[in-house]
């Protein structure tokens, strides 16, 4: 018999948000909800010029203090220049056990995954 591992989500753990063709790279910054709720940013906008590899290496404590510091300082500059955070998502935990978008219920949330691909032909 497999045992299947439930992967836990985690401040700092990155993830990849797929819908239809195309899977963008994210980085959890809050869960709420007990879990329930997932809100991320955009990795690249999170790690601004840290590698994956660095950001994978450092401990939990010190990602927390870098995400503390990417939501105080650089969202709130991002809504002031544009007058919204395009870079946010929020994702809940539906009945079949997937995280989806909250509005509209679609893509799929994968847990520690890094994978990022942007289809060409759109």
């Amino acid at each position: 018999m497999q045992i299947i591992k439930q992967v836990k989500p985690e401040i700092g753990m990155s993830v990849s948000y797929s819908i239809g063709s195309d899977s963008y790279h994210q980085i959890i910054m809050r869960i709420t909800r007990n879990g329930k709720t997932i809100e991320t940013l955009d990795a690249d906008f999170v790690l601004g010029g840290v590698s994956y590899e660095h950001w994978s290496a450092m401990p939990q404590d010190i990602r927390l203090t870098h995400i503390n510091k990417v939501l105080e300082e650089r969202l709130s500059l991002i809504k002031e220049t544009t007058g919204k955070s395009h870079l946010r998502h929020i994702f809940t935990l539906c009945s079949d056990g997937h995280y989806r978008t909250r509005k509209t219920q679609s893509g799929n949330l994968y847990l520690n995954s890094t994978y990022e691909y942007l289809d060409p032909n759109f």
